[in-house]
């Protein structure tokens, strides 16, 4: 009941991210903070980016083998801890909450990195889980 439960709340944020994604993208431009230049689309985008991550981590089984479990809790956290952190690096490397990145093309792609990694990380934990099963 309780992975129902977590399963419904990610697909539900996920669902809200694609919506205003896709559907409403003017609600992406509203400021939360004027001050910060914080709209609402970056803790949109945050929040589905983190709803993802952890989506992905319910449906992909830990390999049984005791290496490959070790290697593979490892690399959970760090994807985790990569997606958590992806508003902050974001900033970080911006240089503000709304990501804008007025003449700073270097900048740009190592946020375009950064982020492609946190999306494409579960083929990594999909090619260990099907190593483990060549294996067996």
């Amino acid at each position: 009941m309780k992975n129902k439960a977590r399963l419904i709340l990610l697909l539900s944020i996920l669902g809200i991210t694609f919506y205003c994604l896709f559907v409403q993208p003017e609600l992406l431009g509203v400021r939360i903070s004027k001050s910060l230049n914080f709209p609402l689309g970056s803790l949109i985008s945050w929040l589905g980016i983190v709803a993802y991550t952890l989506l992905l981590h319910l449906f992909i089984k830990l390999p049984t083998k005791s290496i490959l479990l070790k290697v593979d809790k490892v690399l959970r956290y760090f994807h985790i801890g990569m997606a958590l952190f992806w508003l902050p690096m974001s900033y970080f490397i911006s240089g503000n909450l709304a990501f804008a990145f007025q003449n700073k093309p270097i900048a740009f792609i190592i946020w375009i990195g950064y982020t492609l990694v946190i999306l494409f990380f579960p083929l990594i934990l999909l090619v260990l889980k099907l190593f483990n099963r060549a294996e067996k």
